[in-house]
């Protein structure tokens, strides 16, 4: 599904998506073409909440969740330097 597809299917409100299409830009931008819609929230809290317990389930898979307000889906990519530990067990 197109994200301008998203946004009027799911019209103000938060969605948990996965990207099945998408690729990085040179400087740092995930642009991502194709999403499937996870699930859809009214409130961003239990958005967040829906994306780690999917992430820390499938963290191979690439989630985010995002307000269907937003024009379009080209996200800055974080840098991670050093070590990441999980304390959520």
């Amino acid at each position: 599904m197109k994200w301008n597809d998203v946004k009027k299917t799911y019209p103000d409100q938060w969605v948990v998506i996965e990207a099945i299409e998408a690729f990085s830009t040179p400087d740092s931008i995930r642009h991502i073409e194709e999403v499937s819609v996870i699930e859809r929230f009214n409130d961003g809290s239990d958005a967040m909440q829906e994306y780690r317990r999917l992430h820390k389930k499938n963290p191979s898979n690439e989630y985010y969740f995002i307000h269907t307000s937003k024009d379009n889906l080209d996200i800055p990519e974080r840098k991670w330097i050093g070590i990441r530990c999980n304390n959520e067990d």
